[in-house]
């Protein structure tokens, strides 16, 4: 007798349109942030095609299961490092391809880590904010990180994440947000 075997659909079919409706998710205004979307600077870098939606996947495998290509996250941020140079890409937003789910108390460790990763090779101007679905970090009720389809890295310049910052520091973006929300985002 044969056994059957069941297709399962890989969960990283289709990524990129996973990643862009999360992105309107991000993108629209709301209460909770003052009138403002989550990630108000999103919209207009995707609007001009300068965000690089990309997968980090460290063993990309063939059909037969056999790996045919081992990546490093450090490859991926090297290769968008080229393209920045180049001016083609503002930021970066890598899905993690990974069977290993990262619980909401590994994302700031997991941040860290790529952090000094990046510093340590001379990529110190980029700062990693990671997206993980299984954060719980809400304001009023809403959790835009629940929303993300993956486990997201995000990597961006510290120069442009600082003036987002200052801009947002001047509206009432953050007036809703609790302590424990502030707290995160400045361990971040």
């Amino acid at each position: 007798m044969e056994k059957e075997t069941t297709k399962t659909k890989c969960p990283y079919t289709n990524f990129k349109d996973k990643v862009m409706k999360y992105i309107d998710i991000l993108r629209t205004p709301r209460k909770e942030y003052g009138g403002m979307p989550a990630c108000p600077f999103v919209g207009p870098e995707i609007d001009k095609g300068k965000l690089m939606i990309d997968t980090f996947d460290p063993n990309e495998i063939d059909v037969h299961g056999t790996i045919v290509r081992e990546h490093t996250l450090l490859d991926k941020i090297k290769a968008f490092d080229a393209l920045y140079e180049g001016h083609e890409y503002d930021s970066a937003l890598f899905v993690q391809v990974s069977d290993e789910v990262l619980s909401k108390f590994d994302t700031v460790g997991y941040q860290d880590y790529i952090n000094k990763m990046m510093k340590d090779n001379g990529l110190g101007r980029y700062k990693c904010i990671c997206f993980n679905p299984n954060d719980e970090l809400d304001i009023d009720g809403f959790n835009a990180r629940s929303y993300a389809p993956y486990f997201l890295i995000n990597i961006a310049t510290r120069d442009a994440l600082d003036k987002a910052h200052a801009v947002l520091s001047k509206t009432k973006y953050y007036d809703n947000m609790n302590k424990r929300y502030l707290k995160y985002l400045h361990k971040a």
